[in-house]
């Protein structure tokens, strides 16, 4: 009597806490056979928060270029750019540059995954690199300053991980609060 009682309660707790397996997978940033290469470009609008956009202090018009990253495989690529580029570049470097006193504007149709390319899938580090080079030659021309952040997902620490650099300063263009 004891043991069916025992088997009875066995069953009962194996049939109320499910059981898992199989461990989810993980993104992953070493390459595999499906490994995709992208870099993410983010057109933005500059000026001073405390000073309206006028002749005298126009708004900025400026571009971020991240570095070349293997795409996460925890999020589908229709969706990387909402729920991963946007709250990265936000963190780490939007807010960080506007507690300096300045706004950054951006939506979604300005972060660009591979720059006009937008969505190629690049299957090594090279084919993105000069994908990556070329936009940043195409938007020299367009009359804006062009700026570089380092994309790392995982723990971040605003613009210690974001490391935003002026890489192109047009003339034409005011340059507010430049970056660390």
């Amino acid at each position: 009597m004891r043991i069916r009682y025992v088997v009875f309660l066995a069953t009962l707790i194996l049939w109320l806490v499910p059981v898992n397996f199989s461990r989810p997978v993980a993104a992953t940033a070493t390459p595999t056979a499906n490994t995709v290469y992208l870099f993410v470009e983010v057109e933005t609008k500059v000026y001073r928060k405390d000073v309206p956009i006028s002749s005298e202090h126009p708004s900025e018009r400026r571009w971020y270029f991240s570095n070349v990253i293997v795409q996460p495989m925890d999020v589908p690529t229709y969706s990387l750019i909402k729920q991963k580029i946007m709250p990265y570049f936000s963190r780490n470097v939007m807010d960080p540059f506007e507690a300096r006193g300045f706004s950054l504007d951006y939506g979604e149709q300005d972060v660009r995954l591979n720059g006009e390319s937008s969505y190629a899938n690049y299957e090594t580090r090279e084919q993105a690199e000069d994908q990556r080079k070329k936009e940043l030659e195409m938007r020299k021309g367009q009359s804006g300053n062009i700026y570089s952040f380092d994309l790392v997902f995982g723990p971040a620490k605003g613009e210690e991980t974001s490391k935003p650099k002026l890489i192109y300063r047009d003339k034409e263009q005011p340059n507010y609060g430049d970056a660390k």
